[in-house]
């Protein structure tokens, strides 16, 4: 694998990442825009799910974005955390402390590993933009009809260290995904038996 192969390897690693993890905070982040996300559940499609904390913040979930966007406009009604959800084309609100606590622990080891992907995708990232600088200083030395053997060097050592962090961070998502899974199924199946007993009401 060249130098080149490296760099765009891991740049496209890097752009692949969101695309693994469920919306965490996205909500927040573009305060005074709408947000524009739209990740589906991948084992329950007609399935979406926000949990909206009593500040008004959107931690995590999986929706549309016209769904994101509702719940921000609006803040928080209820004055507690809260489970927002939508199946069979009906939305629902659980507010029952007992079942949010529950949609937390569900979620807690998916959450932490997210956050071990995303320090490890921040330091790819700074690796990228080192080798991406190195790169054009070689490529000027060249034009120059220049040879920098010291460049080159650091720049294939970089270029490795990204392709061992490049191993890494998909082993990380592999096993990102089975926690997603298993958080997955626990939120669905909580949500079903509340809006079976009642204990889920319908949102405005």
């Amino acid at each position: 694998m060249n130098t080149h192969t490296k760099v765009f390897g891991g740049l496209l690693i890097l752009a692949l990442i969101p695309y693994g993890i469920w919306a965490t905070q996205q909500a927040t982040t573009t305060s005074s825009a709408e947000t524009n996300i739209s990740i589906n559940s991948r084992n329950y499609p007609d399935f979406s799910w926000i949990y909206v904390r009593q500040d008004g913040e959107l931690t995590i979930g999986a929706g549309e974005s016209q769904d994101w966007n509702k719940l921000k406009r609006q803040k928080n009604p209820y004055q507690t955390d809260y489970l927002w959800v939508k199946t069979a084309g009906n939305s629902y609100v659980i507010t029952d402390p007992a079942l949010v606590n529950q949609v937390k622990e569900a979620v807690r080891p998916m959450q932490n590993q997210g956050e071990k992907m995303q320090y490890l995708g921040e330091q790819m990232q700074v690796k990228g933009d080192t080798i991406s600088a190195e790169t054009n200083k070689l490529l000027a030395n060249i034009a120059l009809g220049e040879k920098d053997a010291e460049v080159n060097e650091q720049i294939e050592s970089l270029g490795a260290s990204m392709e061992v962090m490049g191993k890494e961070m998909e082993q990380l998502g592999e096993q990102h995904q089975a926690l997603v899974d298993v958080a997955e199924k626990q939120v669905y199946d909580l949500a079903q038996n509340a809006i079976k007993n009642g204990t889920a009401v319908l949102a405005p």
